[in-house]
């Protein structure tokens, strides 16, 4: 196998890597998808949406990547975790309060989430989309591991999303752009990320070469319009407190809206299985 993504350990018995299922199996059992999906992708706003590939049961599979003892041991106890609180809002839309424990664990798996959707359609549809997202940097994944807690500069901010029953996970990510004090591009990317009733949006940036060119902190806060559906659950706010859940629903006309923050970001449309 290949050095692993998170610990970067090479099995020295030749150990196959696990596949990462990167929408979990409670999910996919939840929503009880029956039979094929289609993934599609545009290359921004006004454009037609192309058929970029197929999927069997919304099972994005990322093949060779991370070894077992992270995968089963480590990650599995995560989702395990995690499922006891997003499975009732992104199933039902059941409303709920989240402790501020809760919101770290709901943004630690959602920057890990975005983070592995991405490397999965990457492998498996290369060179199938005009726009790519976000690739976390190895730095970031090791973060991940070592910190069970994003890494710096992340932000993550927790919605609900009228998904209606009928597509069950929409991914997409902006551009955003950092300025930087010696003129260097900083890049990074605010994902938008659906699983049912639930919506995360979450920026990522690599933190390292934002220190090294003097890049500020981006926006923590959505345009006055969004904000009251978007509150922020990463980094924890000074006095963080327990979150009631649903805030207002994001309608699905408000797509376009909501991944773009009311048109300040750059689009880039990735694959929705629908």
């Amino acid at each position: 196998m290949k050095p692993c993504l998170f610990c970067g350990v090479t099995d020295s018995a030749g150990e196959p890597a696990d596949d990462e299922h990167v929408i979990p199996k409670w999910a996919r059992r939840a929503f009880d998808i029956q039979g094929p999906l289609t993934l599609h992708a545009s290359d921004g706003p006004g454009t037609a949406r192309q058929q970029v590939g197929r999927m069997q049961h919304l099972n994005i599979v990322l093949g060779d990547a991370i070894c077992r003892r992270c995968n089963n041991d480590w990650l599995g106890g995560i989702e395990k975790r995690a499922a006891l609180i997003l499975k009732p809002m992104a199933v039902s839309a059941q409303p709920t309060v989240l402790d501020p424990a809760t919101q770290a664990l709901l943004a630690f798996w959602a920057v890990k989430t975005c983070f592995l959707l991405e490397l999965a359609i990457r492998q498996q549809h290369p060179g199938q989309r005009t726009v790519e997202g976000y690739q976390a940097t190895p730095q970031e994944l090791a973060w991940l591991r070592e910190k069970e807690e994003p890494p710096p500069r992340c932000m993550v901010w927790l919605g609900c999303w009228n998904c209606q029953h009928a597509t069950p996970v929409n991914y997409e990510p902006s551009g955003a752009d950092l300025p930087t004090l010696d003129g260097s591009p900083v890049t990074g990317h605010l994902t938008t990320f659906t699983l049912g009733y639930v919506a995360f949006q979450v920026f990522s940036v690599d933190f390292i070469a934002a220190e090294q060119h003097g890049a500020p902190v981006w926006n923590p806060r959505p345009p006055a319009p969004l904000r009251e559906g978007l509150p922020r659950i990463w980094p924890p706010l000074l006095g963080t407190r327990d979150l009631p859940w649903p805030p207002p629903a994001f309608a699905r006309d408000d797509w376009r809206r909501l991944v773009t923050w009311d048109g300040v970001l750059r689009p880039g449309e990735q694959p929705s299985p629908s």
